[in-house]
């Protein structure tokens, strides 16, 4: 079994933990600014999630297409 990147594994585990904290603010209490999606124009960390996401997964899917080659799948 191939070892895993342990930085890919806490950047995504950080990353999903925003990504719940930013959709789901708790008991209907006012969402704290920085956690709110800009209106338009602007921008806020909030915005950093779908990205930051994306960029994971980009990663991930680098290093298993890699390991992919190897057994000759592609």
């Amino acid at each position: 079994m191939q070892e895993r990147f342990a930085t890919l594994d806490i950047f995504r585990g950080m990353t999903i933990c925003f990504m719940i904290i930013v959709n789901s603010p708790g008991s209907g209490a006012p969402q704290w600014a920085p956690l709110d999606h800009a209106a338009w124009f602007g921008f806020t960390p909030t915005d950093l999630v779908f990205p930051s996401f994306l960029f994971a997964v980009g990663n991930a899917l680098s290093f298993s297409k890699r390991n992919l080659k190897v057994i000759a799948v592609f």
